[in-house]
Order: C-alpha cells, then sequence, then structure tokens
C-alpha cells in the first residue's frame, strides 16, 4: 500500500504551497476546514519520508481540533501518527527522525529543539506554511517500544466552538 502512495510526498507541494500562499498563517480568515486538509498532507508528507524497513506499523492517527482560547471558540486542528519502530532498528530511532528532520531543513524549514515528555522533540516551521511539524523519537524501554511520533498543528482559527457543527463534521462526530 506504501509503495502505490509514494507519489504523495510529490503532490503534497503542489497542494500545500498554493494553500498556503492564499492564506499566509495568522490570517483571521481561515477557517478550521481551510486548514485541516494541509495539516494532515503535511503529516502523510513526514509519515512518508520514514523509510519502510524501519516502520513496523503506525500505532495511532489522530485528527482533532483543539481549543486555542479558554472558551474553545479559537481552535487548531492537529493531525499526529506514531510510527512503531521494528525492534531490531530500535538502536537506530533517533538517526532516523534527525534524517527526516533535516530532509524539511534541506526544504528551507527552520528547526527548534524542545524538550518534551520523554527526551527532545523537534519543531519545524516554514514561512508562508500555515502549518508546523513537531518529530519526536521515543527510545525503547521496559514502559514501551520505539517509535517516532508525529505531529502537524495549524494555525488557531476562530470557530462556533467544539460542538459546533463544523467541528462536529470536520471530527466525524455526526
Amino acid at each position: 500500500m506504501r509503495a502505490r502512495l509514494l507519489l504523495i510526498p510529490l503532490l503534497v507541494p503542489l497542494v500545500v504551497l498554493p494553500l498556503a500562499a492564499c492564506s499566509p498563517a495568522g490570517d483571521d480568515e481561515l477557517t478550521l476546514v481551510e486548514t485541516k486538509s494541509p495539516v494532515q498532507l503535511l503529516r502523510n508528507e513526514a509519515w512518508y519520508r520514514l523509510p519502510d524497513f524501519i516502520v513496523k506499523e503506525s500505532s495511532e492517527t489522530t485528527d482533532v481540533s483543539i481549543a486555542c482560547s479558554d472558551d474553545g471558540m479559537e481552535r487548531s486542528w492537529t493531525s499526529s501518527t506514531i510510527a512503531l519502530v521494528n525492534n531490531s532498528f530500535a538502536p537506530r530511532t533517533a538517526a532516523v527522525a534527525e534524517d527526516v528532520i533535516a530532509s524539511f531543513v534541506s526544504q528551507g524549514w527552520a528547526a527548534a529543539v524542545g524538550d518534551a515528555a520523554e527526551g527532545e522533540e523537534t519543531v519545524l516551521t516554514k514561512e508562508g506554511s500555515i502549518a508546523t511539524i513537531a518529530i519526536h523519537a521515543v527510545p525503547k524501554s521496559d514502559e514501551h517500544r520505539a517509535s517516532i511520533a508525529i505531529t502537524t498543528t495549524g494555525p488557531c482559527v476562530m470557530t462556533a466552538g467544539e460542538d459546533s457543527d463544523e467541528v462536529k463534521v470536520l471530527e466525524g462526530r455526526t
């Protein structure tokens, strides 16, 4: 299945960049529906940069809006996946994540390293993109297997709230 979808990384710039150019980050006129697709496509782009032989499977993919304000009216679309790493490649988890990060940096993305629950998380941003990418390599331990978490997040935009029809439809809660 992944082999057939190898064209997605080639198509993402054709879709994401025009959308980003039409609506600069922070634009108050963006809607949640306008940010959902670019955020999900960017998550997929990062996923398909992982080598096939390293990844055992995706443990969970989540697509939701999260509140940016106390009243929940301002929301951001977030898309994440966790790539479970084959045990034989667990010692290379951090290096693989660094390779993915470097592939984005080579295309003009800026990387900033911050703290995550376990280890470091790198957040990638690019001028003109409405989404950011966070990549976090989780080493194998007694509690969990090695994995690479990829989270893409769009800008905060105004909505009618968490239980509005717009948000329910986008989250598949209707």
